[in-house]
C-alpha cells in the first residue's frame, strides 16, 4: 500500500505535458522549465528508492539463506525499530528533561513485553528446549529454571516499570506523562502483540514469512508512479491524497498474480518449504513436502459444489487469497501511518533509509499482514488439532515427572493399553503414581 505513493500534482502535471497533443495533431508537445523539473524530481525520487531497496532485498535473501534463527533476529530489530520510531512521534525534550528516567520507563515496557511474548513463542513451539539441550551445564540450569519461573518473572517486571512509572509522575505533566504512556502501550499492541506469530510462521517453514511481506507496496507503488491520476481523476482517500485509484486498482490485481506465481516458485525449495523444530543456527533441513505443495486438482470452491476444477499447488490458492488481503485490507495500516504522520506534521517517521523513511515507512502495512498470514495458517493449515508425533513428545519432555505420569495413566485408561503392557507395569502407572515417576523418569528426559 504505497498505493500509489506518487505525488498526484507532479503526476498529474507531469503526465498531462508529456501526453497532450500538439497544435499540429503530431507529436508531444515540448515540456516547460516547471515540467521538466517535475519530471527529473519524480525520477530521481524512484532512482533513489530502487538504489537503496535493492541493497535490502539482497540482505532480506541473505538472511533467507542463513536460516530461521536469523529471521527471527531481523524480526526483532524490526520491532526494535518501529518502537523507537513510534514513541519519538510524541516526544518533547522540554518536558521530558523534567521527568526522570521517562525514556527508560518507556524502553522497560517494551523490553517486558518482548521478553514475555518471546517467552512464550518459544517454550510452546519448543524451541526452548532445543536451546537449554545445547548450552552447557551450568548455563542450561540457569535457563532451565528461567523458563520453569517465566511469567512470574514476566510479572515482577511489569510490576517494577509500573511502580517507576507511577514514582516519575510530576505535577503539571500528568496529561503529558499519562498521554504519553498510554501511546507506548498502543505502540506495543502493534509492534510486539500483532507481529508475534512471525515466530511460529518462519519456524513453520520460511515460505509463509516470505509470501507477501512488500509485494503490494511495490507494485501499488510502481502503478501509482506509471498511471496515477491518468484515468481516475476523483481523489482515492482524503486521509492520503498522494494516492492514487490507480495505485490502489494496479497494485491489487498486480499482488493476485504476483502471489500466484511467487508461491509456485518458492515452494520448489526444501530449505524454504521445510519447518524448523530447533533454534540450530545453521541447520541443514530435509523433509518431504506435504500434499499442501504439491501439484494437484483442485475443486474450486469446495469438493461438495465446485464449479471449476484448476490444477495447481493448494500453497498457490492459499497466496491468492492473502493477496487479496494484502491488497484490499492491509493498506489501512499504511491510511493509519498516514495519519499519524498528518496529526504531528511529520513527512516521514525517519530519515534512516534515503528514499524510504524510517522503518514505520516501509512497515507500516506488514503489521495486519504478518497478523492476518497466522491466523490463516492456524485456522486453514495447521490447526491445533493437527498435532503430529514430534509436537506431543516436545509437549511431553516439557512437563514436569507427576504431569507425566498422570498423562501417561491417564492415557493408558483411555485407550485400554494395559493389554500391551505387563500387568505389574500396567498396575504400577494406573495405581501407583509414584512408581510411574520412576517409570517414566527411565524413558523420557527431565
Amino acid at each position: 500500500s504505497r498505493a500509489a505513493d506518487a505525488d498526484a500534482s507532479s503526476d498529474q502535471a507531469g503526465c498531462a505535458a508529456a501526453c497532450s497533443l500538439d497544435g499540429r495533431g503530431g507529436g508531444t508537445s515540448a515540456l516547460t522549465p516547471e515540467q521538466t523539473k517535475v519530471a527529473e524530481s519524480k525520477f530521481s525520487k524512484v532512482k533513489t528508492r530502487l538504489m537503496f531497496g535493492t541493497p535490502m532485498i539482497f540482505a532480506f535473501f541473505l538472511l533467507v539463506w542463513l536460516g530461521h534463527p536469523y529471521m527471527v533476529m531481523l524480526v526483532c530489530l524490526l520491532q526494535v525499530g518501529l518502537f523507537r520510531e513510534l514513541v519519538n512521534v510524541r516526544y518533547k525534550p522540554a518536558k521530558e528533561r523534567e521527568v526522570p528516567l521517562f525514556r527508560t520507563v518507556q524502553w522497560a515496557m517494551f523490553v517486558v513485553a518482548m521478553s514475555h511474548v518471546y517467552g512464550r513463542v518459544f517454550v510452546k513451539l519448543g524451541l526452548a528446549h532445543s536451546a537449554v539441550e545445547r548450552l552447557p551445564g551450568p548455563m542450561s540450569s540457569l535457563v532451565k529454571e528461567t523458563i520453569k519461573y517465566h511469567r512470574l518473572i514476566s510479572f515482577s517486571a511489569y510490576v517494577a516499570t509500573f511502580i517507576s512509572f507511577i514514582l516519575s509522575l510530576r505535577p503539571g505533566l500528568y496529561k503529558y506523562q499519562i498521554g504519553s504512556i498510554v501511546w507506548t502501550v498502543g505502540v506495543l499492541s502493534l509492534v510486539v502483540w500483532q507481529i508475534k506469530g512471525t515466530t511460529e510462521l518462519i519456524f513453520a517453514g520460511l515460505v509463509w514469512f516470505m509470501l507477501l511481506v512488500v509485494a503490494n507496496d511495490c507494485w501499488a507503488y510502481f502503478s501509482g508512479i506509471g498511471l496515477g491520476k491518468r484515468f481516475i481523476k476523483a481523489p482515492f482517500l482524503a486521509l492520503s491524497p498522494n494516492k492514487t485509484w490507480e495505485g490502489f486498482i494496479g497494485g491489487f490485481f498486480l499482488t493476485v498474480l504476483w502471489g500466484w506465481w511467487y508461491a509456485g516458485v518458492i515452494s520448489e525449495s526444501q530449505w524454504l518449504v521445510c519447518p524448523q523444530r530447533n533454534v540450530d543456527p545453521f541447520a541443514s533441513l530435509s523433509c518431504e513436502p506435504g500434499p499442501l505443495f504439491e501439484r494437484q486438482a483442485i475443486p474450486i470452491p469446495s469438493k461438495e459444489f465446485h464449479v471449476v476444477t484448476l490444477t495447481a499447488k493448494p500453497f498457490q490458492v492459499h497466496a491468492a487469497l492473502l493477496a487479496v488481503f494484502a491488497s484490499v485490507v492491509a493498506p489501512f495500516g499504511g491510511f493509519l501511518a498516514s495519519a499519524i504522520k498528518r496529526a504531528y506534521n511529520i513527512k516521514d517517521f525517519d530519515s534512516l533509509i534515503p528514499g524510504h523513511g524510517g522503518f514505520m515507512d516501509r512497515m507500516d502495512c506488514q503489521f495486519l499482514m504478518l497478523l492476518c498470514t497466522n491466523v490463516w495458517y492456524r485456522t486453514f493449515v495447521r490447526a491445533y488439532d493437527d498435532l503430529s508425533e514430534e509436537d506431543l513428545l516436545r509437549v511431553i519432555r516439557l512437563m514436569v515427572p507427576s504431569a507425566r505420569a498422570t498423562f501417561l495413566r491417564q492415557l493408558l485408561v483411555e485407550f485400554n493399553f494395559q493389554a500391551f503392557v505387563p500387568g505389574d507395569s500396567a498396575n504400577a502407572v494406573i495405581k501407583e503414581p509414584h512408581r510411574a515417576n520412576a517409570m517414566i523418569s527411565q524413558r523420557l528426559p527431565v
